[in-house]
């Protein structure tokens, strides 16, 4: 004899389907999480020279597995410094260029799911600026989308003048204004890290005297001194 369910059960039984649905839906979730956090230790020491390549390697391997249960966009911008790490490691040109590539791969899928990264926009510039990005044009827009989602990011100011300086005739006459602004602005916070810019990068130098020739006096004259003190 055919039972038929009760009305006061249907909500019940629809509740038990609502959450056994969102439980699958949880575990590759939950997998790509695990292996990622299990694997945090290893990749904090990726530039460690005394980190070994098969050490590496099996991060890379461990961080690809996460992304098949889940691509996140840590996972694939954890996958392009893993790329630029062995490009520093890389013992020939055409390796080098080849693990950059990669990177930059890596970053542009970072990217499609988190656009707005103004730290992954930086790595970006970075990789391209390693692969003829300077002369297609793609570092200059990967350079102008950091500016513009990250404008006042102190930990990434040094890096992104870096690029610009690199970039300096690319740049717009508005934008180069904003660049020398910027300058005067990280002088009052990471001032050694940008007197270390201007040092050891000729171009460097240029625009940031010139950037810093309107700041207050003082900071004009402690960016100087600092400048042309002997290593």
């Amino acid at each position: 004899m055919m039972r038929f369910i009760s009305k006061r059960r249907i909500p019940a039984i629809i509740g038990l389907l609502a959450g056994t649905g969102l439980l699958v839906l949880a575990i590759p979730h939950t997998m790509a999480s695990m292996l990622l956090a299990l694997s945090t230790q290893r990749y904090q020491y990726i530039n460690n020279p005394d980190t070994s390549d098969e050490t590496i390697n099996r991060l890379y391997d461990t961080t690809m597995d996460a992304i098949g249960w889940v691509a996140t966009s840590d996972a694939w911008t954890r996958i392009g410094y893993i790329e630029m790490a062995r490009a520093r490691r890389a013992t020939t040109p055409e390796d080098k260029t080849n693990h950059y590539l990669k990177a930059d791969n890596a970053f542009t899928s970072a990217l499609t799911i988190s656009p707005m990264d103004t730290f992954t926009w930086a790595r970006l510039t970075f990789t391209r600026l390693k692969t003829g990005g300077a002369n297609d044009g793609t570092a200059i827009e990967a350079l102008r989308m950091s500016l513009l989602t990250g404008p006042y990011e102190r930990n990434i100011a040094v890096n992104q003048i870096s690029y610009a300086i690199s970039l300096w005739s690319q740049l717009t006459a508005a934008e180069q204004t904003d660049i020398q602004k910027k300058i005067r602005w990280i002088d009052r916070l990471e001032h050694r890290d940008l007197v270390n810019l201007a040092r050891h990068n000729p171009k460097a130098i240029q625009v940031t005297v010139a950037a810093m020739a309107t700041a207050p006096n003082n900071a004009f004259v402690r960016f100087i001194r600092d400048v042309n003190k002997p290593d």
